[in-house]
C-alpha cells in the first residue's frame, strides 16, 4: 500500500508501484517514475522526469536534479543535492551533505562518504 502524506505536492504523470512512502513537505515533478518500496522522507524536491527504482531510499532535505535515473536501492543520506540528468546504478549510498554535479554516472555499489563533491571539481 502507498502512504502519501497530504502536504506533498505531486506533479503530473507520476507513478508509483507498491508500498511507496512520501512523508510531509515533499515536492516531486511531472512525468516520475518510483519502484517498489521507495521511501522519500520529508522536505525532500525531486524535479521532472527522475525515475527511482526498488528499494530507494531518499532522506529528508535532499534535493535531485531532472532527469536523473537511479537503480534499485540506492540510498540517498539527508541533505544531499543531486545535479540533473545524474544516472546510478545498483546497490548505491550517498552519504550526508555530498553534492554530487551534472550529467554524472555512479556505477553499482558505489559509496560517496559525507561532506564531498563528485566528481571531485
Amino acid at each position: 500500500m502507498t502512504n502519501i502524506d497530504p502536504t506533498a505536492k505531486i506533479g503530473k504523470n507520476v507513478t508509483m508501484d507498491d508500498s511507496v512512502v512520501i512523508q510531509n513537505g515533499v515536492y516531486i515533478g511531472n512525468d516520475c517514475t518510483f519502484g517498489k518500496k521507495v521511501v522519500i522522507e520529508k522536505k525532500t524536491v525531486i524535479g521532472d522526469g527522475v525515475k527511482l527504482g526498488d528499494g530507494c531510499v531518499i532522506e529528508k532535505h535532499v534535493n535531485i536534479g531532472n532527469d536523473c535515473v537511479f537503480g534499485t536501492k540506492v540510498v540517498i543520506e539527508k541533505q544531499t543535492i543531486v545535479g540533473k540528468s545524474v544516472t546510478m546504478g545498483d546497490n548505491i549510498v550517498i552519504e550526508k551533505n555530498v553534492t554530487i554535479l551534472d550529467n554524472t554516472m555512479l556505477s553499482s555499489d558505489t559509496v560517496i562518504e559525507a561532506g564531498n563533491t563528485f566528481p571531485e571539481e
